[in-house]
């Protein structure tokens, strides 16, 4: 088991990934552990402990599986202030939406239940978003870990982060 192939890749607010592809087989699973992801620094066990555990969620089997591996360098002010800008956005546009459901179905009982509804529904829902979505700070590191595997029900993939805290 070796890194086929690493490469740099910009991604949105010039944050710089290094993503490593790996190909994976059954008889390496053990092994999995021995890699190095140098860009983790000393977090490289937390990125082979979720290697290892989405590896183990593909249910590869006998079947290769292809997995790249991304880990940014770290954020800068700027980078950590336009994601958690972005982070506010979404919050407010799904407190939005479910707002605005929950007034059009309040409203059947009235324009004063229907604004109460969709007011406490935004704020919830808001909330609840804002507070789902990691807030980044400078120094922190984004890994991104995408596998794949072709055969047997067919092509599976999946996709997780993790946030290396400064």
């Amino acid at each position: 088991m070796k890194f086929e192939r690493t490469f740099q890749y910009m991604a949105q607010h010039g944050i710089i990934f290094t993503v490593s592809q790996i190909t994976l087989t059954d008889n390496e699973r053990g092994n999995l552990r021995e890699l190095h992801f140098g860009e983790a620094k000393s977090a490289h066990y937390q990125v082979n402990s979720k290697v290892v555990e989405i590896y183990d969620k593909m249910q590869a089997k006998n079947r290769p599986c292809l997995m790249m591996v991304g880990i940014s360098k770290p954020l800068t002010r700027q980078q950590a202030d336009a994601l958690n800008t972005r982070r506010t956005s979404i919050a407010n546009a799904a407190g939005s939406a479910a707002g605005g459901a929950a007034g059009a179905a309040g409203s059947l009982a009235g324009p004063a239940a229907g604004f109460v509804a969709g007011l406490a529904a935004k704020t919830g829902v808001s909330s609840y978003v804002n507070g789902a979505l990691s807030t980044h700070h400078a120094g922190d590191v984004i890994v991104s870990i995408e596998a794949q595997v072709n055969g047997g029900i067919g092509p599976q993939r999946t996709t997780e982060s993790l946030l290396i805290r400064a």
